[in-house]
């Protein structure tokens, strides 16, 4: 009986390492570290435009991360679109620093970084002094996953991978 019940066990737990075997490597190769890469570019198409005229768009990305602050999401300028199409190159790395006074009058500054391995939306606002309350119209995406993308603002919301464009 004894000999029945080792063998059993030893049965067993070879069926369980053989299981966990493949589950570690079906793991280690669905998972991949996307690196941060320069050079990527979003074609923008100005959806506002009409019989030869375009509205003046300012372009911005939000990082997926966001703080909690006061004047709403963080976002970096790409730029101002004011014709049918322009190409901005996105940034590789941004940084937003978030600066506090405490009760005893130290300030306290804490910075968050984005890289563009790391998720970014998109949206437009009007161009103005200030861009508080500006939020995100676009889904989610990794730029450093795609030479290019490309999105028709302020219109679409899904933002997909292209070739890339000529600023």
């Amino acid at each position: 009986m004894t000999s029945s019940s080792s063998q059993r066990d030893a049965r067993v737990a070879a069926r369980v390492l053989g299981t966990v075997s493949v589950l570690l490597f079906a793991v280690a190769s669905c998972s991949s570290t996307l690196e941060p890469r320069s050079g990527v570019t979003l074609l923008v198409s100005n959806e506002t435009c009409q019989a030869g005229h375009c509205d003046s768009l300012e372009v911005l990305a939000f990082p997926g991360e966001q703080p909690d602050t006061p004047g709403g999401y963080w976002s970096i300028d790409l730029g101002r679109i004011t014709t049918p199409q322009a190409c901005f190159t996105l940034p590789v790395t941004a940084t937003f620093s978030v600066i506090g006074n405490r009760e005893n009058g130290a300030v306290d500054t804490t910075t968050f970084t984005w890289n563009d391995a790391q998720a970014l939306s998109l949206g437009t606002v009007p161009p103005a002094p200030t861009r508080l309350f500006a939020n995100p119209s676009t889904n989610a995406f990794r730029p450093a996953s795609a030479a290019g993308w490309r999105v028709t603002l302020p219109a679409e919301t899904q933002v997909t991978s292209s070739s890339a464009c000529a600023p």
